[in-house]
């Protein structure tokens, strides 16, 4: 049952039509290339140039439209230098089958590691590898090969000088997309009802390396954007604070307050994805202003200053005042530091090199599965003469493309391009029927190519339908294929389908089984974190920031490797065999988000003077201690732990040195009340992940190092 229902889920949702398109002036720019491409075959009466060139302009154009994370200048010249090399080294395999097959699987192995700085460069790659199948499968000697790869980097030049032409936009454009998101993420976290637990940290993650993509020549023009990434940051301490120690009195003017705040983070993200000021109403600062003045507590100040500077950092983004210099005390992490992007991302990509990695798996599977697709691609022959006898290509190009690291996505992925190209190959036959004229087969070509471009982002289904129509008409027609062979390539996509799908249920990479594991990682960090986090209350700089700083960076990773993989075990067929079924472990979720935030609090204020000193509670720090590293085999199944322990040893804990008393009369600081506060929320938050794990693990034979 738990299959059928998988099938039917991730069936839905490969066949399911979104509605998301790139920019207007992206798809614009792709349709050009492809119309010069279609262009200058006709003005040299040249079949095979233009079919050539307009193949490198049209992968090359896909790849401009993918969600970038450098300039589009250097996204086109990084896809044109990679398709074009490629495309030249299948013309030097030809006829050498074993070199190829080789080669094949090397290429394939890196565009399957390649993924490890996510899901659009991971299928960059793997555009690319179709390069190398194109000269060496459709290639009719070396020489034509290489003639072919003339016109294909061709094609691909005219993508890169596209890429020149207006509209601009605003300098910084990917920095400023990732940056946007992630002032409305803020904006949505500001009105959204619930305690102190952290929202999604992807987006933060997200303009985090956006910035860090950035030459050490052009940092202090964008001195602005990295201010706001700064102040992000700490917007989100202040919301966390805000919900964690406004009185409860105060909710109704609370929730009005925050929906304030929320207002201006969004007029924030407008002005900053825009690059032209979109300035908050005066009342808004005035509630916000009469709020923060009203509060007895710190985090309402504490939020409306850090929106106040925000917002003029954002207006130091707008056209006219970006690359200004900003005040001598103005914060800006991370403007001159930083390694290198390329050897951050080899970096990236050496710590993927394990057995146990995903990325790994998946790049070995892609590897096994793009060879074994050409040999029987090549081992079927024409389809009785309706394809290309002796070829693998579009066998191989469908595996290679649906294969993905997650169950979900490579089913979900079969089911739309399977259909798809049904339905493509219906429509090419019937564009096939007509005797087209040279000038009419290349209007016809750029116009599916466009559609082709317009759906890319809508769904595996309409994407294959006008791709398969489009490569059929072109291709087929210039080498003067009957029409029938659009069946061929329909045949070839469903039985590569059905192959990456078989290839994934034999080696697969279950997320849900990875949960205990990750949960169990997470823990460790906290086991390593909360107690130095505590330890920090003793004195003025009794713990070191950076390595807290450090810890921290390593927890949000782990979260977020935990939360993508609890939402991807939602289809997983394999879900039911899982320590947590799927509503306990969007429980589990949220108390993870709420004790990372808990985490997040007490570094944001740790004792600054001598006055704010809690040593009492380094006296937790042991307990807490044990308590995380039992949690953690226990998440991992080596045992269970008992919840209210925990609690227990902190009620006693403060009750011997008296701190209940000293926070209720008064007798102590407020930044003392306060620390104590989220100690007790901290301890809170971590029982309540112990008792979710305690009451719905159940226990393994097999204890998990």
């Amino acid at each position: 049952m738990r299959w059928w229902s998988s099938l039917v889920t991730t069936g839905r949702e490969g066949l399911r039509v979104q509605r998301a398109f790139a920019s207007p002036s992206a798809i614009a720019r792709a349709v050009l290339d492809v119309l010069l491409a279609t262009a200058l075959g006709l003005l040299l009466d040249n079949p095979v140039a233009g079919a050539m060139a307009s193949v490198g302009a049209f992968i090359c154009g896909i790849g401009t439209l993918l969600s970038p994370l450098r300039h589009r200048v250097v996204n086109a010249l990084g896809m044109a230098a990679g398709f074009s090399v490629m495309a030249v080294l299948g013309a030097l395999v030809l006829g050498t089958t074993w070199l190829f097959l080789l080669l094949l699987a090397v290429a394939a192995f890196a565009a399957g590691l390649w993924r490890t700085l996510g899901v659009a460069p991971g299928i960059r790659g793997c555009l690319t590898l179709i390069g190398l199948m194109i000269t060496a499968d459709l290639a009719p000697d070396v020489r034509g090969g290489l003639v072919m790869a003339g016109w294909i980097a061709t094609g691909t030049g005219f993508v890169v000088v596209v890429q020149l032409l207006p509209p601009y936009g605003p300098r910084f454009a990917t920095q400023r997309r990732a940056l946007a998101a992630l002032y409305q993420s803020l904006a949505q976290a500001s009105v959204t009802a619930g305690s102190a637990a952290l929202g999604p940290s992807a987006p933060f993650t997200a303009a985090r390396q956006a910035l860090d993509l950035l030459p050490q020549f052009s940092r202090p023009a964008a001195a602005a954007l990295f201010g706001l990434l700064g102040e992000a940051e700490r917007i989100r301490r202040a919301l966390q604070t805000v919900r964690l120690t406004v009185p409860a009195p105060a909710a109704a003017g609370n929730q009005q307050a925050l929906a304030a705040a929320g207002e201006a983070l969004d007029d924030i993200s407008r002005t900053v994805a825009s690059g032209r000021a979109h300035r908050t109403p005066e009342e808004v600062w005035t509630l916000l202003e009469s709020w923060a003045a009203d509060s007895p507590v710190r985090g309402p100040r504490d939020l409306a200053a850090r929106l106040q500077s925000a917002e003029q950092l954002a207006r130091r983004t707008t056209d006219d005042h970006l690359g200004d210099v900003l005040e001598p005390h103005t914060e800006v992490p991370g403007l001159y530091a930083g390694t290198p992007s390329v050897a951050r991302t080899a970096r990236r990509i050496r710590a993927q090199l394990l057995p146990q990695s995903p990325i790994f798996r998946h790049a070995v599977r892609l590897a096994v599965g793009v060879v074994i697709a050409e040999v029987i691609g090549r081992s079927i022959g024409g389809w009785g003469g309706l394809g290309i006898s002796a070829h693998g290509f579009w066998v191989t190009l469908t595996t290679m493309l649906v294969l993905f690291p997650e169950y979900g996505h490579t089913i979900a992925r079969g089911w739309g391009r399977a259909a798809g190209a049904v339905l493509g190959g219906l429509l090419a036959w019937v564009l096939s029927v007509p005797h087209w004229s040279p000038a009419g087969l290349a209007v016809v070509a750029v116009l599916l190519a466009a559609a082709s471009f317009l759906t890319l982002r809508t769904g595996q289904l309409m994407l294959n339908l006008w791709l398969t129509s489009w490569i059929v008409f072109l291709i087929h027609h210039v080498g003067g294929l009957p029409g029938p062979t659009a069946w061929a390539r329909a045949a070839d996509t469903v039985l590569g389908a059905a192959l990456a799908v078989l290839i994934f249920l034999v080696w697969p990479t279950w997320s849900t089984r990875r949960l205990p594991g990750l949960l169990a990682e997470w823990l460790r960090v906290q086991d390593r974190l909360l107690p130095e986090l505590l330890t920090g209350y003793a004195d003025v700089g009794a713990t070191d920031l950076a390595a807290l700083d450090k810890l921290r960076a390593r927890s949000r990773q782990v979260r977020e490797h935990l939360e993508a993989a609890a939402k991807q075990s939602h289809a997983e067929p394999a879900q039911h065999r899982g320590s947590w079924s799927t509503a306990q472990m969007e429980q589990i979720s949220t108390q993870v988000s709420t004790v990372a935030g808990c985490a997040t609090l007490l570094r944001e204020h740790l004792p600054r003077t001598p006055q704010d000193t809690v040593p009492e509670l380094t006296e937790l720090a042991d307990p807490l201690h044990e308590h995380l590293a039992a949690l953690a085999r226990a998440a991992a199944g080596a045992e269970t732990v008992a919840p209210g322990a925990l609690r227990s040893m902190f009620d006693s804990c403060t009750a011997r040195s008296g701190l209940p008393a000293a926070t209720s009369d008064g007798s102590r600081s407020a930044a003392t009340s306060h620390a104590v506060a989220l100690s007790a929320a901290t301890v809170d938050a971590v029982e309540a992940l112990t008792a979710t794990i305690a009451a719905r693990h159940r226990p393994r034979r097999h204890a998990a190092a």
